[in-house]
C-alpha cells in the first residue's frame, strides 16, 4: 500500500520494517481486483454516511455512541441509551441473533427482549429501499428464513465501524492508491471507539471478541500508515492530523506518541520531539508508579533517531 523504498519510510517516520510488512502487505494485482469487486457499494455507502439528506439510519461507534434515524423518535424518547445499546448489539451481529441470545446478552428474560425490539423497530422505521421495516419481524428476517428459527436482524443500517473496516480492507489492497481510502477511513473517527456508554451496561461488548479494542487498534494502525506516508511525501499537516487523532483515541498507546515526535522533528521542532519522547514515552506512567519498560519496537525506533540529542542543540 505504501509506495517507494522502505528506507524512505524508515528514515522519515517512526516505523519499522516489520510495521511496513504487516500493515502494508504486498497484494498481487489480480487479488486487488477481486477484493474491490467484492464491495461495489462502498463509495456510495461512505458518501451516504456524510450526506445531509441520508435516508438510512446511521449508528456511530467510533466516538460517543449514538444513532440518527428517520422513524418514530417518541418510541425511544424516555430510554434512548438503552435502545441505542440494543441497536448496537443488532448492528454488530449482522448474521442476526435469536431472542434468547439477545436476552442472554442483556441479562433479561426472553419476553422482555422481545418487548425491547418493538421500540427499536419503530425508531428506525421503514427502509426506503425495500419498503419493509429496518428491523423485520424475527420470523420474517433473512436469517430466519435461512435458519428456520426466529432471528432479529437490522437491514439497511450504516455503521461507521463497518465502513472503516471496508475502507481499510480496500485501501490495503490498492497499492499506493490505497492511501486515499485510509485517509477517508480516518474521517469517520470522531473520538474513542464506543465512548460515553450507558453506565453499568454493555457487558456483552466486553466478552469474547472485543470489538471496541479491535477498532482502537485498527484506528492506531491506519493512522500510523497515513502519518508515515504523509511524512515521506512532505505533507506535514496531514501527518500531524492523523497522529493527533490516534493519540486522542488511544492516549496510552506508544505508536501515536512516537508518530507525533516524528512529525515534530520533520517540522523542525527538535525540542518538542525530544519532550514528547521523554515525557510521553520514556518517562510516562499511567498509574503514578515507575515508568514501564519500553517495548522492543520503541527501543529500536529511538535507537534509529537522534531525537534525544538534537533538541539540546536546537535554538
Amino acid at each position: 500500500m505504501l509506495d517507494g523504498p522502505d528506507e524512505e519510510y524508515l528514515r522519515d517516520g517512526a516505523t519499522t520494517a516489520e510495521d511496513l510488512s504487516v500493515l502494508s502487505p504486498r497484494v498481487p494485482t489480480h487479488i486487488r481486483g477481486e477484493l474491490e469487486d467484492a464491495d461495489p457499494s462502498l463509495d456510495a455507502d461512505v458518501d451516504m454516511w456524510f450526506a445531509a439528506d441520508c435516508d438510512l439510519p446511521r449508528l456511530t461507534l467510533l466516538g460517543p455512541v449514538g444513532a440518527r434515524t428517520h422513524g418514530d423518535a417518541v418510541a425511544v424518547a424516555q430510554r434512548k441509551p438503552y435502545f441505542t445499546e440494543i441497536l448496537a448489539y443488532l448492528g454488530t451481529h449482522p448474521q442476526g441473533v435469536t431472542p434468547a441470545q439477545l436476552a442472554d446478552a442483556f441479562g433479561i428474560t426472553v419476553v422482555r427482549a422481545r418487548n425491547g425490539i418493538k421500540p427499536v423497530r419503530d425508531w428506525l422505521g421503514v427502509n426506503p429501499r425495500t419498503g419493509e421495516n429496518h428491523v423485520p419481524d424475527a420470523r420474517q428476517s433473512t436469517a430466519a428464513k435461512a435458519r428456520g428459527v426466529g432471528v432479529y436482524q437490522v437491514d439497511g443500517l450504516l455503521i461507521d465501524a463497518d465502513l472503516f473496516r471496508r475502507l481499510r480492507v480496500r485501501g490495503e489492497t490498492r497499492g499506493a492508491a490505497g492511501i486515499t481510502d485510509l485517509r477517508r477511513a480516518l474521517t469517520l473517527v470522531v473520538g474513542q471507539p464506543f465512548d460515553q456508554l450507558r453506565t453499568g451496561c454493555w457487558s456483552w461488548l466486553h466478552e469474547g471478541d472485543r470489538l471496541d479494542q479491535h477498532m482502537l487498534c485498527a484506528i492506531v494502525d491506519v493512522a500510523h500508515l497515513v502519518t508515515t506516508s504523509a511524512l515521506k511525501d512532505g505533507y506535514l499537516g496531514q501527518a500531524r492530523a492523523a497522529a493527533e487523532l490516534a493519540a486522542l483515541c488511544a492516549p496510552h498507546e506508544e505508536i501515536p506518541r512516537l508518530d507525533l515526535a516524528a512529525v515534530a522533528a520533520a517540522e523542525g521542532h527538535a525540542r518538542e520531539a525530544e519532550r514528547i519522547l521523554r515525557e510521553d514515552v520514556c518517562d510516562r506512567s499511567d498509574d503514578g508508579q515507575a515508568p514501564l519498560e519500553l517495548s522492543e519496537r520503541t527501543e529500536n525506533i529511538i535507537a534509529s533517531k537522534d531525537w534525544l540529542t538534537s533538541g539540546r542543540s536546537a535554538s
